[in-house]
């Protein structure tokens, strides 16, 4: 019962879009590392046959920019269509900030490149700190890293990830969005 006088939307408007809460970006973040994981393994196949490394420097520096690639063309393919599958489960977009449209695939790319931020600070650490080799430290250091980078969350208005204000985009909740049925458009 409405005691302010307001009126329901009308059926089929538009519901402004929010800012999902901190966790569902984080739990839609875990189930899409699950799934570049695959990606990441698949793409790896792929670098094995082609390529034919034997020792570790042939599974080095290059292999691990090619997953780099890989991850940026996965990455800024689906923000340029406005989800990936895990967003698309957990009911999140993403778009340009305040509503104004599609992500164009440049765009998306920029966000991946400021998205690495979740990791870098951490991994740059590690490196001057001459801690790479340690695996509690490593632990340590990163978990602090991506909480900490979560956490930034809070100091923003929009509650954005700092990518997404860097690059002009926001990842907002369409709640009631319907799934696609097998065989729709």
């Amino acid at each position: 019962m409405s005691t302010g006088g307001e009126r329901p939307a009308p059926e089929g408007a538009a519901v402004p879009a929010q800012t999902p809460k901190l966790w569902v970006r984080m739990a839609c973040g875990v189930y899409e590392g699950l799934l570049v994981f695959g990606v990441l393994a698949a793409a790896s196949l792929v670098y094995g046959l082609l390529v034919r490394p034997s020792g570790d420097a042939n599974w080095g520096l290059a292999h691990r920019l090619y997953l780099l690639v890989v991850m940026a063309a996965y990455f800024t393919w689906f923000w340029a269509k406005g989800e990936t599958l895990a967003m698309g489960t957990w009911h999140l977009r993403l778009r340009m900030a305040q509503g104004h449209g599609s992500v164009p695939p440049i765009r998306a790319l920029l966000r991946f490149a400021l998205s690495l931020m979740w990791f870098l600070p951490g991994l740059l650490a590690l490196h001057l700190s001459g801690l790479e080799g340690e695996r509690s430290a490593w632990g340590l250091v990163m978990g602090a890293n991506i909480v900490g980078y979560a956490l930034l969350t809070r100091l923003h208005p929009s509650r954005q990830y700092l990518h997404d204000v860097l690059a002009g985009t926001e990842m907002v909740f369409v709640p009631g969005r319907k799934m696609k049925q097998r065989g729709e458009g």
